[in-house]
């Protein structure tokens, strides 16, 4: 499959399954070649999922390079646990909790059950790149003709939703994809190998990360100061992601605003290490905070701090100071930053929350909308706990408490990150007032 995004060529795709007695194989490999702020990225992963004869998950591998980054990571099921090894990293472990199934086989499983307009699935599905276990809904949408460079095909078209993100799909007989359309305006289609392998064209001209880009009319002379503001938000439905956070409340719905208030971080907070709240004290895929080395890095740099608000405040300036500051094409994991000590705001969020985690600060991954040099872009910042409330801090700006110049639209890892992109493009944020 060759793919687009907004009408530019960034890459190909390849994929096939095999079925046997035991089940089912699904190998997928993706290439992709974008800019990110003027700089060229080159991108490629592949994919493998076993799966039992019913397609649900039995084991997979999953591997991903980049121009200086790369990840290996393999997991398999075992009874009602998901246990995934990534390279170089202590195993993790992913709860179940009934049938799931790998992202690759959805098409066909749509077909095996011979699913027809108007029919819907929700299931739950395991995304090796995302390394998420997610809930989704397949729709069948109806019967269509569809003509590809491959040829002209009788076509089943479904949508896939995963939270507010919708995938639409046109599959052949065998549940594979002849046409793929997704947000931000991202469009695959299948072709012969030859010409989807063929080459990308001006791939430096389409850069991913002002993609994200929202012009704003409004002047605010000491950003770092802002403690608070109200904006109005277009483009999105009510309830289509949650704008209600600690620090952000939802003023009203028609139009939609939201005001962001950011309280001065306190004198003192409760003494290092701290045990509650638990869930963000424990390690992930991408925040090892178990690891020895981060362990280590944690112990060095708040060498002597026993108060939270004291930590937090010397190691958002660490961070900020020795990771440098470059858009990156990778896979964000703590440990990874850790060896290269550079990277853009998902590395400075994901390290960020490794060490503090590691010296005992609970810590949490926000992703929304900064405003910045006149308009509002994707970031991941930081929120750590100090015993009384959450705090936002900014590694990638150096900023202690984070101001109010942001929009949170999601928490937690890669996965809630990514829903995200389906707003890119239709979402729109005035500055209504700041303080």
């Amino acid at each position: 499959m060759v793919t687009t995004l907004q009408g530019q060529r960034i890459g190909y795709s390849v994929s096939r399954f095999e079925r046997s007695a035991e089940g089912y194989r699904f190998d997928g490999l993706l290439h992709m070649e974008l800019a990110m702020m003027g700089q060229d990225q080159v991108v490629d992963s592949r994919t493998m999922v076993t799966t039992r004869p019913d397609l649900v998950l039995d084991a997979f591998s999953f591997s991903f390079d980049s121009r200086d980054r790369s990840l290996s990571a393999a997991g398999a099921v075992q009874e009602d646990e998901l246990i995934i090894r990534v390279e170089g990293s202590p195993s993790r472990v992913i709860q179940l909790k009934g049938d799931v199934y790998p992202m690759a086989a959805l098409g066909r499983l749509v077909v095996e059950r011979e699913m027809g307009a108007g029919d819907e699935l929700a299931v739950r599905v395991f995304d090796p790149s995302l390394m998420a276990v997610e809930s989704v809904r397949v729709r069948v949408l109806g019967r269509e003709k569809v003509l590809t460079p491959a040829g002209e095909f009788d076509a089943l078209k479904v949508e896939t939703r995963m939270s507010a993100f919708a995938v639409t799909s046109w599959l052949d007989s065998a549940g594979m994809t002849l046409r793929e359309q997704s947000p931000p305006g991202m469009q695959s289609v299948r072709t012969a190998p030859a010409e989807a392998t063929a080459g990308v064209a001006g791939r430096a001209s389409l850069d991913l990360l002002r993609m994200f880009r929202i012009e704003v009319d409004t002047f605010i002379p000491d950003p770092d100061r802002v403690r608070r503001a109200r904006y109005e938000v277009s483009g999105i439905e009510p309830g289509e992601f949650p704008l209600e956070w600690d620090g952000q409340r939802l003023l009203g719905t028609e139009p939609l605003e939201v005001e962001v208030t950011v309280s001065d971080p306190p004198a003192a907070g409760r003494e290092l290490p701290m045990t509650e709240p638990a869930r963000f004290l424990e390690p992930t895929v991408s925040i090892q905070c178990d690891d020895p080395a981060l362990r280590e890095k944690a112990g060095a740099v708040l060498a002597g701090a026993s108060d939270a608000a004291d930590a937090t405040r010397r190691l958002t300036r660490w961070v900020y100071d020795n990771v440098e500051k470059e858009p990156t094409a990778s896979f964000p994991t703590a440990l990874d930053v850790l060896r290269h000590m550079k990277g853009d705001c998902n590395e400075h969020a994901v390290f960020f929350a490794g060490l503090a985690r590691a010296a005992g600060l609970p810590c949490r991954v926000a992703a929304g909308l900064v405003l910045m040099e006149g308009a509002f872009y994707y970031h991941a910042w930081n929120e750590v706990w100090l015993g009384d409330g959450w705090l936002p801090v900014d590694a990638t700006f150096g900023q202690y408490p984070a101001n109010a110049l942001r929009l949170k639209l999601s928490e937690g890892e890669l996965g809630e990150q990514a829903k995200i992109l389906a707003v890119v493009g239709r979402l729109g944020v005035r500055v209504l007032e700041f303080e």
